[in-house]
């Protein structure tokens, strides 16, 4: 970002360093701390949040402890220069850390604007409300443009080039028997007249062949020859054919060798396909299941189900089949899909403490509530609303009075069912995108990590 939010407090007097440079240095070297804290556990990004864009946090909440413990270390008597405890240097260097560790942890970016959206939905404009604005702005459009093109459908697809290696081939081994040369001249003498001279004995012998001279009657001789010789030469030839033996070529390797080659791009092909197509299926799933209205985890339709119950298990349901980084257009498809359901009143609000207290007993949740228990930890300092749900069985989670300590949510919200299952979806995509566990919160109990 061009301004840091330090400076952007400051500009707004919502922080006071009377005008000292350097407490500012070392209020900026604490938020880099809780940085460098959040790209090794981006689980804590819930909780910082949470406690971040509450003006009324409490001052011992977990998150501003540690933000002030941090603060300690670069700036020992901080303590002298503020009146009480200064929890809007401590927002400021949460928020501070938190904008830095999403430029290069996409998950923290993510958690940040779903829990931010959620807040002030609920939130009552206070003075720095302007500059919680525009950092979600800022980081919701990385968010978005990431979200986006993993779920862009390609124009078109582009195959692998098959580069396929051509095996060498083992050559063939023929083999011929010798020709019979005495055969083959006996048959020439006989061809050429009646009478010819051994050229090694040097005598006249009888071919018993051609009866005709080509010198008295070389007609009749010519017709003689002609046969006599065509049958020399074809005995000859098929003799010779006769005798080759080829040998059995061994293809085996070669054919395995380009099998293997096929399949390798086929795959490649296939694993291209599948690829360019994920977002075009998912797609048609989620209309699927918008016009079924069906519960894919509970196997019942939401018809048959309490709307409020419905809204909630809709907003797991959704969760569950999209990834954890997905456009706003998917929180508006959900609203879309709670607002289809006959007995839903669009208009009708809840107060959100009374939709936690449904959720916590709603039978057809106890599904959703197992495994939001594997992405929350009990509450105990800011935490998100489905933690409460999650660990229903909690002394805390069933504590009204400790709701709006818990949670940021001022006891008079009150939300539609529309608004309320986008809430939930919010902070189940926010906690699986950070890794958070039921063991996640440190040992000092300073935030849920």
């Amino acid at each position: 970002m061009a301004e840091s939010i330090l400076l952007r407090f400051l500009k707004g007097g919502l922080i006071d360093v009377n005008g000292d440079d350097a407490k500012l240095d070392k209020i900026g070297a604490a938020a880099g701390e809780l940085a460098s804290e959040l790209r090794k556990s981006p689980s804590k990004a819930v909780a910082y949040v949470l406690a971040a864009v509450d003006p009324e946090v409490d001052g011992d909440d977990p998150v501003i402890v540690e933000a002030l413990d941090a603060l300690s270390k670069h700036w020992v008597t901080y303590v002298n220069t503020f009146s009480g405890t200064p929890v809007a240097v401590a927002r400021a260097i949460v928020l501070e850390g938190l904008v830095q560790a999403a430029t290069d942890t996409p998950s923290v970016g993510a958690a940040f604007v779903a829990l931010a959206r959620n807040a002030f939905s609920v939130s009552v404009p206070s003075a720095d409300t302007a500059v919680w604005a525009d950092v979600i702005m800022e980081i919701e459009k990385d968010v978005d443009a990431r979200a986006e093109a993993e779920w862009a459908v390609p124009s078109s697809i582009s195959a692998p080039i098959a580069d396929l290696k051509v095996p060498e081939l083992t050559p063939l081994t023929v083999t011929a028997d010798p020709t019979d040369v005495d055969h083959l001249k006996a048959g020439f003498y006989a061809a050429a007249g009646p009478h010819y001279v051994d050229p090694q004995q040097g005598q006249q012998l009888v071919s018993n062949g051609n009866p005709h001279s080509p010198h008295n009657n070389p007609v009749h001789w010519a017709g003689e020859f002609g046969n006599r010789m065509a049958v020399s030469v074809a005995e000859a030839l098929d003799t010779a054919v006769n005798g080759l033996t080829v040998g059995n070529a061994d293809l085996s390797e070669p054919i395995r060798s380009l099998a293997t080659g096929v399949s390798e791009y086929v795959a490649e092909a296939l694993t291209a396909v599948a690829a360019a197509t994920t977002s075009l299926q998912r797609r048609v799933a989620l209309v699927w299941w918008k016009e079924s209205l069906f519960s894919p985890t509970r196997r019942v339709s939401y018809r048959d189900l309490p709307p409020t119950a419905a809204a909630t298990l809709m907003a797991f349901d959704l969760h569950q089949q999209v990834p954890v980084s997905s456009p706003g257009s998917v929180v508006a498809f959900l609203a879309e899909t709670v607002m289809s359901l006959p007995l839903v009143d669009t208009e009708q609000t809840y107060a959100v403490s009374d939709l936690v207290e449904l959720a916590q007993t709603e039978k057809s949740l106890d599904m959703a509530r197992g495994a939001g228990a594997l992405l929350t930890a009990p509450p105990e300092g800011r935490g998100p609303v489905i933690a409460l749900i999650a660990h229903c069985d909690a002394p805390a989670s069933r504590d009204r009075s400790a709701f709006r300590r818990l949670t940021g949510v001022p006891d008079a919200a009150r939300l539609t069912l529309a608004q309320w299952a986008c809430w939930v979806f919010r902070e189940l995509q926010a906690t699986s995108a950070t890794a958070a566990s039921k063991a996640s919160r440190s040992s000092k109990r300073r935030s849920r990590g």
